[in-house]
This record gives C-alpha cells, structure tokens and sequence, in this order.
C-alpha cells in the first residue's frame, strides 16, 4: 500500500494555489474547485479542494513537508511575507521543525528529521542492519534475494546464476519490499514474510 494523495480544504483556491507554489510544490491539475500538486520529491501529489463554511483551526489534520534545510526554507518563506508561527526548534522527539498555516488556515510543520524520520530510537521494529539485499532475477524457475556487500555484488551474482539476467540493488529490507511491492506485487504479497525473516537470520541466500 502506498500513500497516494493528501488532500486539504481551501476557503480560496487561487491563493492557497500561490500558498503552495510559494512552497515549492508544482501544480498539475486545476478545475473551478479542485487542484492537485506534485511534489519536488517523492511520488506522493497534494490535492486542494474549495470548501464552504468555517476550516477547524484545532484538532485538525497537520500537513508536514520534509525539508534538507529548514532555516533557509522559513527565511526565504519570511521574506515573501508568509508569517512563521513557531520558528525552528529541535524538539524531543528529534525533529527539527518550524510551523506556520496556509491561507484557509491548515496548520504546516516544515521538518528534518534525517534517519529519525524512519528510524528514531524508540521504533517498534528494529530498522535494518545493513543495506545488502540483492534481488537476483532469473531465467530459471527461481529468483533469488542474496547478501552480499558492495555496489559491485552483481559481478559475482552474474557468475553464481547460469541462469542470471539481472540483478537490482544493494537494498536494505524496507527499500527490497517497496520495490516488489511495486514491481512485482504477486511475489510481495506471496513472500513478504519469508523475506523479513531471511534478513533477520544468518542465511546468505533465499530462493523463491
């Protein structure tokens, strides 16, 4: 499953359309009471809809936008004129971020986070020990995910498998599942687990 789109409400479309821009966002589609946005990064679009009526200012959805430097961002954004509400601070759960509101008034935290982002030390799971899956694809009736360290792996794959056409990586195991989960959804849904175990246990190679 993948997050598609997140969509806010507009009391004005064309100024939250400028708002958005503004951000850096690059708009795609525009209809009388609709628009939708691409991101600089990511596959993930941003949508905006015209709404009637009064949009809650608390207790509402927050729109978070991932930034390499948010200093820079909140002073470019400041000498626009967009007001920062709560200027960057690193905060407990070890993100830096700053907040401000669009202008139907939906709150916007601009962020980073870095590894935290994924991986902050309190996760549930641990996050991956290394980067070094390789998906090996094959002629033959198998397919193969190998560890093997190096940028260079496939030289040495391509001589194990008589049957080798390709392989793809290094990946560390949430990257590997996102790509088949894309790619080759069939074989993620009929593997997913085998492939979380096999990343956590000593074994170098799986076939499937």
């Amino acid at each position: 499953m993948r997050l598609n789109q997140i969509t806010a409400a507009a009391t004005d479309l064309d100024r939250s359309i400028a708002f958005y821009q503004l951000l850096g966002l690059r708009l795609i589609v525009k209809s009388p009471h609709y628009a939708r946005f691409e991101l600089p990064r990511g596959e993930a679009t941003f949508s905006l809809h015209a709404a009637d009526g009064p949009i809650p200012r608390e207790n509402a959805p927050q729109l978070y936008f991932e930034c390499n430097d948010v200093d820079f961002e909140v002073r470019r954004l400041r000498q626009a004129g967009v007001v920062i509400e709560r200027a960057p601070a690193m905060q407990s759960w070890l993100w830096y971020e700053a907040w401000l509101r669009d202008p139907a008034g939906n709150a916007i935290c601009l962020y980073n986070a870095g590894d935290n982002r994924r991986y902050p030390p309190w996760r549930s799971d641990p996050a991956p020990d290394a980067k070094n899956l390789h998906l090996v694809i094959r002629d033959g009736e198998y397919w193969a995910v190998v560890k093997a360290d190096g940028e260079e792996a496939w030289r040495s794959l391509q001589a194990r498998y008589g049957d080798y056409k390709a392989s793809l990586g290094p990946f560390d195991l949430y990257a590997l599942l996102a790509l088949l989960e894309a790619d080759w959804p069939d074989l993620y849904l009929a593997h997913e687990q085998a492939i979380r175990t096999f990343a956590a246990a000593d074994e170098q190679t799986m076939e499937f």
